[in-house]
């Protein structure tokens, strides 16, 4: 099955194509548009959506699906959009809880390496606008799930982060998300794997297992350079490259907070709320997987 989905968050809007199976999924599309969720921007945001869906559809997806950040519920831009989506044969925008993108990373993550994973482990996904983890036996829905609003974006816009940020910036906003994810106390796990958009960047800075030390490597690497710098070195859609810094310092935060080493991992959204439907019509219907 070939899906398409399109994420509006806050701070930028996301694309993806992508093939998905019954464990496994394979991400044929994915760019981002730097689109402030905002009334000034619902023009542009419309002739994007119809052309995404377009693109969509000529890649083979028999299912195009427009979500929106949490924060957006029962916006007068949500409503608006929907309008978009109508005029282009797409459900209605759908806005996911806190809880349900976790549980959808959690499954995105998981189900592929079910058989290659010890639990229980942990997925911690850094977003737009909260850092969400959850816990659970892999490639089940997770039995405990939590979330704080120390984002990438929210960090960058509460510690006021210049471009570049400064150091001085960049410590605030460790501080602020470190004390924010400490409260959480989630169930201990075997491995915290954590997901971003820029999951591959953050692991050639930081490596593949990091700790508040390998976080701020990371963040040493890239000090000084503006987001233009950062999406030309690694060639990343400058909506991606602004968020950089914020979630480095949720990899750091995480690390701090919870006191362990956190891996950083791809993962694909799409097939993560295709499974966590399906997994709940199956309890439901009285088979749970």
């Amino acid at each position: 099955m070939i899906l398409g989905a399109i994420e509006i968050g806050l701070r930028s809007t996301r694309f993806t194509v992508t093939e998905v199976g019954a464990d496994e999924s394979h991400l044929r599309l994915s760019r981002s548009h730097g689109l402030t969720a905002g009334p000034e921007n619902l023009e542009r945001l419309g002739a994007l959506l119809m052309a995404e869906v377009g693109v969509a559809r000529e890649m083979g997806a028999g299912r195009v699906g427009v979500v929106a950040a949490p924060e957006l519920r029962g916006s007068r831009l949500i409503r608006l959009v929907d309008r978009f989506a109508d005029a282009v044969g797409v459900a209605p925008v759908r806005v996911p809880t806190r809880r349900d993108s976790s549980a959808a990373a959690f499954l995105a993550v998981t189900r592929p390496l079910a058989d290659r994973l010890d639990g229980p482990v942990g997925i911690a996904h850094v977003g737009e606008p909260a850092i969400g983890i959850a816990v659970g036996a892999p490639g089940e829905l997770p039995g405990w799930i939590g979330s704080r609003p120390v984002g990438a974006s929210t960090m960058t816009r509460k510690a006021r982060f210049a471009n570049p940020p400064r150091p001085a910036q960049i410590e605030a906003a460790i501080a602020g998300a470190s004390r924010g994810i400490s409260s959480l106390l989630p169930p201990s796990c075997e491995r915290l794997l954590v997901s971003s958009p820029l999951a591959e960047v953050v692991g050639r800075l930081c490596g593949l297992s990091i700790g508040p030390a390998e976080a701020r490597r990371g963040l040493d690497a890239i000090l000084g350079q503006t987001s233009e710098d950062t999406s030309a070195w690694f060639g990343v859609e400058p909506a991606l490259a602004r968020h950089l810094p914020g979630m480095l310092v949720g990899h750091a935060a995480l690390a701090e907070g919870l006191g362990m080493s956190v891996e950083p991992v791809v993962c694909d959204h799409a097939a993560g709320r295709h499974w966590l439907g399906e997994a709940r019509l199956g309890i439901a219907g009285g088979e749970p997987r």
